[in-house]
């Protein structure tokens, strides 16, 4: 068992929306899994570039 494990996060969305995004991900070739990544870490690091330099070094307990 010396893989590493990321957590993981469950959420709940809209039907239409899950399907849009299974759609996308198939036209990427990606998994679901993989483009959810990808969108909310695009965005996390969107956000990450307009907080100022203190608030980044905040973290929430885990």
């Amino acid at each position: 068992m010396g893989k590493y494990r990321r957590p993981r996060v469950n959420f709940v969305l809209d039907e239409d929306i899950r399907d849009d995004l299974a759609l996308w991900a198939v036209e990427e070739g990606r998994t679901m899994s993989n483009l959810v990544e990808r969108i909310v870490t695009a965005a996390v690091q969107e956000r990450r570039s307009k907080l100022p330099p203190s608030s980044k070094e905040d973290k929430p307990p885990k």
